[in-house]
């Protein structure tokens, strides 16, 4: 797909991804910042959106599964204490708050990685996607995937070492 088809096609397709986005989202900043996102991978495979059999689709699942990523991120943020952490007959309070503090520091760090290493390992974890979906998606090779996989959990276990 040249640049032309590109546009026109995004023009066509847009409000769709607006009301997919907004639909499950409810900040109206985020669902355009998802619409986005999600236009900038497509931009970025454009060359190979022909060889999919529905590149409408295609896009509808990429905003959605960016819509779903913001709408957990947001959720790890806005979870209070109280019902992050589970009393039970076996385990301590400070157990308990030493778990949800671990989580938290493991949101902060993950968050601290570089934007591709981030997005590549919560694509991977969060979202259970394969390599070469995450590669098709965004229109990296496998390879690059991996080694941005393999540096992200590195940095990771560094960060871990640190803290212990």
């Amino acid at each position: 797909m040249d640049i032309r088809e590109f546009e026109t096609w995004v023009r066509r397709l847009r409000p769709s991804l607006q009301t997919v986005a907004r639909r499950m989202l409810a900040d109206e900043d985020d669902a355009e910042d998802a619409v986005q996102d999600a236009l900038l991978k497509l931009w970025l495979i454009r060359d190979r959106l022909t060889l999919y059999r529905s590149p409408d689709a295609l896009a509808t699942v990429v905003v959605k599964n960016l819509c779903i990523s913001r709408w957990r991120e947001r959720q790890a943020e806005a979870l209070p204490l109280s019902e992050d952490v589970e009393i039970s007959s076996e385990r301590s309070p400070d157990h308990d708050l030493e778990e949800h503090e671990d989580h938290m520091w493991l949101c902060r760090t993950i968050q601290g990685l570089p934007s591709a290493q981030m997005t590549i390992l919560k694509m991977s974890q969060a979202e259970g996607m394969s390599n070469r979906q995450i590669a098709d998606v965004l229109g990296i090779t496998e390879t690059s995937v991996r080694t941005a996989l393999c540096k992200a959990r590195h940095k990771l276990l560094e960060e871990l070492k640190k803290r212990r």
